[in-house]
């Protein structure tokens, strides 16, 4: 079932665009939603722990992951709606989120993922955690809704005042957000990073499931998820967090300086090197120059350096399965070129040797040969 997922996120979950019963000036895909909460969710992790508060982001990450597989299944259930059933009866949707998981969970997983997946989804003793993430959706939603507003404004009146009213109340029990909503330049630097899901990958290609680098980045950190339990129940000891924040975080310069394909970066002698530099003042100018000096020392390394030290490996090999799995989609569409690209990545990824990737090979690739997935609860 982890491939039917895979399939989902890479079509469902980019099709599927935010307030699609609104007028709206630019579309959020649920997958662009999912990274830019787990990105916020990170930041006021940042903002609690310097007021001394611990802050659990594995289970921050895996949570907000998780939790989006069931929008998967229910796709036609907007969140301005849930609101609304939520005062109707505050325990219903809950319920229907975990007949869509145990839905999903039912078909053939490894024993071991399914029961982290579970853990994860079931515990509430995370309270902090589960704030945190309330107070992100918030602010994300809001951040959607404000932008579509300057253009729409009388349509957006009823979900702007709603989130205010609700980030009103959870600034009561989280520090981070009411500190958030009172720094300007705190704000800038998530509006930046909101920049990725207009950073579409492949841009030089026609496509039928448009990905944008948002977007991206939670396939390759579901990705990333999977291999190292693989290969964590193979004996090795690879560090979930570190893995997971170099899948979320490396990929943001290109919100700044935008996606320069490899063939152009290595077309002319030192012009690769030119552009880690300019990478670097860039992001200086645009990203970390709204942020504190100590934010900036924890992320450095995941935004710019992704893949150094032994566990770059599981990231830099998640991103090519990502690829690897875009290509095979797009090529089932009769897609020649996409064809192309899947054949040669394909290629690089069968010279590699671990379990995790051997797992992949045997049960994941084959799966992707059929066009679509038809997946509903009952069905």
């Amino acid at each position: 079932m982890i491939w039917n997922i895979l399939k989902l996120m890479l079509t469902r979950g980019l099709t599927m665009k935010r307030w699609n019963n609104f007028p709206r000036i630019e579309d959020v895909t649920h997958l662009d939603n999912v990274w830019y909460v787990i990105h916020v969710a990170l930041f006021l992790s940042y903002i609690e722990e310097k007021n001394w508060n611990k802050v659990d982001r594995e289970f921050l990450i895996k949570r907000i992951i998780f939790n989006s597989f069931s929008r998967l299944i229910l796709s036609d259930i907007n969140s301005g709606t849930r609101e609304y059933i939520l005062k109707v009866d505050d325990s219903i949707f809950d319920k229907l989120e975990k007949k869509a998981v145990d839905y999903l969970l039912w078909f053939d997983w490894p024993e071991y993922i399914k029961k982290d997946i579970i853990e994860i989804l079931e515990n509430t003793d995370k309270k902090l955690e589960l704030t945190i993430i309330d107070a992100s959706k918030q602010f994300a939603w809001f951040g959607e809704c404000v932008i579509n507003s300057k253009v729409f404004p009388d349509m957006y009146d009823v979900p702007l005042n709603q989130i205010r009213y609700r980030l009103d109340e959870i600034k009561k029990q989280l520090k981070s957000i009411d500190i958030l909503l009172a720094n300007d330049n705190y704000k800038k630097y998530l509006a930046h990073i909101r920049r990725l899901s207009h950073s579409m990958r492949w841009n030089q290609q026609t496509r039928t499931f448009p990905i944008s680098v948002m977007s991206h980045l939670v396939v390759i950190t579901f990705i990333a998820y999977i291999l190292w339990m693989i290969e964590n129940q193979n004996w090795a000891n690879y560090n979930i967090e570190e893995l997971v924040l170099r899948t979320i975080y490396h990929d943001i310069p290109e919100a700044i300086t935008g996606d320069i394909i490899t063939p152009t970066k290595k077309a002319v002698e030192w012009f690769e090197k030119v552009l880690e530099e300019v990478e670097i003042k860039m992001m200086d100018d645009y990203i970390f120059s709204y942020v504190d000096t100590d934010y900036k020392s924890q992320v450095f390394d995941y935004m710019l350096k992704p893949f150094e030290w032994d566990i770059w490996k599981l990231a830099k090999n998640a991103d090519i399965l990502s690829a690897l799995f875009e290509a095979k989609v797009e090529s089932n569409f009769w897609s020649e070129s996409f064809a192309e690209i899947y054949r040669n990545i394909k290629k690089v990824i069968n010279k590699y040797s671990q379990p995790s990737i051997d797992y992949v090979l045997k049960n994941v690739i084959d799966s992707f040969d059929e066009k679509g997935i038809d997946i509903h609860l009952g069905s």
